[in-house]
Parts: structure tokens; sequence; C-alpha cells
């Protein structure tokens, strides 16, 4: 029997907001689907506007299969213990990667795998600055590991292959709905992001008014400790 290549692609949006999820994204599909990828003019969601970035997730979520993991900020808070952001993330892109590992190779129970007739190319965003160190974390916590997985870790892998800009989109038009939906409740909070001012004032009024920190914020993140700190020491908690 012929083998068949699968590629996946993994990439994460909201790592560094002081407010909202993280959300990491894989993308599944066949060495033939590549083209298409190119067709469709596919890169870094960085790189897009919103409405190209809904466009294309629209194409992708339809045409292939996708995995995803949203971390909402408490769930942050509470992983990040005795522990860091990188190895969260090495930690949920394993998942994701483990579950079409399971799939593919139809492993049962036991840990036997039940067809052989397939070869997995892996492509991640690596979130460490030691691409190395990262990528041999990734091996030590896959189900199996073999001479039919290759795994290609890489800085900016989102702007060098298609399948990890088209995670980069899932990934990022997910966390976009989840802040538009957190809008509707909590008003404008801006992206999220420490750099944005509106996020800033936000956070600053609501502890003001509250004398605590939102439930969609990071606890954990020194944009959070320092305005409580100051709110102390300014006397308005």
């Amino acid at each position: 029997m012929e083998e068949e290549t699968v590629i996946m692609g993994l990439d994460e949006a909201g790592r560094g907001p002081v407010l909202g999820p993280m959300v990491i994204a894989l993308v599944k599909a066949r060495e033939e689907d590549l083209e298409e990828f190119n067709r469709w003019g596919l890169r870094d969601s960085k790189r897009l506007n919103r409405r190209k970035r809904n466009e294309l997730y629209n194409l992708i979520v339809n045409r292939y299969e996708i995995k995803t993991v949203v971390l909402e900020a408490k769930d942050i808070d509470e992983m990040i213990k005795g522990s860091n952001l990188d190895n969260i993330e090495i930690g949920m892109f394993s998942k994701l990667i483990n579950s079409v590992l399971i799939e593919e190779y139809r492993i049962d129970e036991k840990g036997e795998i039940g067809c052989f007739n397939k070869r997995f190319k892996i492509y991640i965003d690596a979130c460490s600055s030691n691409r190395r160190a990262f990528l041999n974390k990734i091996k030590s916590k896959l189900i199996t590991y073999n001479n039919s997985i290759e795994i290609i870790a890489e800085h900016k892998a989102d702007d060098k292959y298609k399948i990890v800009s088209a995670a980069s989109i899932v990934a990022k038009v997910m966390r976009d709905r989840i802040i538009d939906n957190y809008k509707k409740i909590y008003g404008e909070i801006g992206s999220g992001y420490p750099s944005d001012r509106v996020t800033i004032n936000y956070l600053r009024n609501y502890i003001k008014e509250h004398g605590e920190l939102p439930e969609i914020a990071r606890k954990c993140w020194k944009t959070s400790q320092n305005m409580l700190r100051s709110a102390m020491k300014n006397g308005k908690l």
C-alpha cells in the first residue's frame, strides 16, 4: 500500500496579551493540498486585514480538519505556576499533534499502532528562543516518535510555510471573536495587549471601580501586578 503524507501546521494567537485567551491551532492537510494554499494567498495572519483573515478562515475550516485549544486567562494563571509560557505552549502543541497521531496511526488503548502506511510532516512556529531545545521537548512529549515523523520547528514559520499560515489565521480569528464577545459583556477593552492604551485604561478604571482585576485579566502578568500595586500605592484600593 502506498504511503500517505499527512501535513500539520501549528501556531498560536494571544501569547502576550494581559486580557483574554491564548488560542493554539492545528491545521491538518495532505501534501497535495499545499498548492491550494498557495492559490489562496495564505500568509501570516498579522500581515492580513481582518476581512481577509475571516475570508481565509472560512475557506480553511470548511475544507480542512482543524484542532484547537483555548486557554482562558485563569487557565494560564494556573498553568504557569512552576512553569513558563514556552512550556505551556509546548504542552498544547504536543497535545494537538498527539490527537492526530492517535487518529492517523489508529493507536489503541494499549499504545499499539494499527496503521503503518503514514508519514507526517509537522510544521510549528517555534515559540522559544532556543529552537533546538523547543524541538526536543516537542519530540519528548509525543505518544510515538519514529522515522516516519518529521518535525520542522522554526521562528517565523507562519511566514515561511503556508500550512502554519493557515494555523495562524485560525488561531487569530478565533481569538478575535472571543475578544468581540468579551466586549459585549465588559465594554470596550481594546485588543487586550499591554501596548494598547484602550486596554490599559479599561484595566485602570476596572481596578478603581471594583478594587480587583477583571476575570478576563491574566493576574500573573507584570502589567496586572504593576497596576494593582500602583492603585494600592495611590490609595485607590
